[in-house]
């Protein structure tokens, strides 16, 4: 256990394996998993069990729970199922639910009901309803801002929206409009809508409909050997180590645009409130600092003398390994409120206990 995930024991409960969606990136979409795991259709866990494993986690944590799938990719009595269990137990801990597509008013009505402390987190990529329809997404942005507004008036504490750079039929210019339609959702919504916007990296997935049809959608693989994946992870930019381009943007535009986009969303945040002065200089700095280290890793890339350019390269990785995680979107930006110490180390002592208990019983049984 790192000391990091003490001080904040997010958990994540798991619904399902496979997905009824064909995002044409996912290398979890339903005919990757198909073609490549031979999972003709999803499998999903009874409903009453992820609601148990919901309320047995708040026994030994106050920290937040994140449920991974939309719990109607079933249906919507799969989903009540979930909830009505949630409504008979009694706890604080911050619980994420996801949307893979936008939701009915009724939806999060049930879920304040469940849960007192509720978020949500939908991704529709791109503004533009064109380029979310391209890659597999059908909804309206009247349909994300009625959900936003429902989450909201039903009392959910926070609604993260992510935004992709990199998509099919996506200009930078399209990626900056996109920025600002964020910045649109912030001023109608307020500080309880969070947005975040990176590029698809470092991979377009390996098994995905785009990778495997890459012609059709407009993009193009620049690795095809396990070589070349291990070269590109080993580099000291991310930029080299994108494994595609598109019909729209060159691997030198992806970055510029993604850095481009990351300080306008940034001063965004700033002008709006969601965060403070301080938090926008340290995150403006360490973007601009990026640019100023990606335009340096081109001119040694350019080093003719194959030594000094691998000893230039790797004096600038640890720089660069460290800005990677935090340039575009500050981690604290994408935790929820947890107060340190957030375990309940009595009930968490005592399990351990009662397991340790049964696997010294469990053997003398057998006899």
């Amino acid at each position: 256990w790192s000391s990091q995930w003490l001080d904040y024991a997010i958990t994540p409960v798991i619904t399902c394996r496979g997905c009824i969606h064909n995002c044409i990136f996912c290398g979890g979409s339903r005919n990757a998993l198909a073609q490549y795991c031979n999972r003709k259709k999803p499998a999903f866990r009874d409903p009453r069990l992820i609601a148990g494993d919901i309320v047995k986690i708040t026994n030994y944590t106050k920290a937040p729970i994140f449920v991974i799938g939309d719990l109607r990719q079933p249906g919507e009595e799969y989903a009540y199922t979930v909830l009505e269990g949630l409504k008979k137990a009694t706890f604080d801990n911050q619980v994420v639910f996801e949307l893979f597509s936008p939701a009915p008013e009724s939806y999060f009505e049930l879920l304040a009901e469940a849960v007192p402390n509720f978020n949500i987190e939908l991704s529709p990529d791109s503004h533009d309803e064109a380029i979310r329809a391209a890659e597999g997404k059908r909804y309206t942005n009247s349909a994300i801002e009625e959900n936003i507004r429902w989450a909201l008036d039903s009392g959910c504490n926070r609604f993260d929206t992510f935004f992709m750079i990199g998509l099919p039929l996506q200009t930078c210019e399209s990626v900056m409009e996109t920025v600002d339609w964020c910045g649109h959702l912030m001023s109608e919504f307020g500080k309880r809508v969070v947005p975040f916007i990176l590029a698809y990296s470092p991979f377009i997935d390996p098994g995905c409909i785009a990778y495997e049809n890459p012609e059709k959608f407009g993009y193009k693989i620049l690795f095809n050997t396990l070589a070349e994946y291990r070269s590109a992870m080993q580099s000291p930019s991310w930029k080299y180590a994108l494994n595609y381009e598109t019909e729209w943007m060159t691997r030198d535009e992806l970055v510029a645009c993604t850095y481009r986009a990351g300080l306008k969303l940034n001063r965004l945040k700033a002008e709006y409130g969601l965060i403070d002065e301080e938090s926008f200089r340290a995150t403006e700095k360490k973007i601009k600092r990026a640019i100023r280290l990606t335009s340096e890793i081109d001119e040694i890339k350019a080093i003719a003398d194959t030594a000094v350019r691998h000893e230039r390269l790797m004096r600038l990785k640890p720089e660069f390994d460290t800005m990677l995680d935090s340039v575009i979107n500050e981690k604290r930006d994408m935790e929820w409120p947890a107060a340190k110490g957030n375990l309940r180390l009595l009930p968490l002592f005592k399990a351990a206990i009662v397991d340790y208990l049964k696997a010294r019983i469990r053997p003398y049984r057998r006899v």
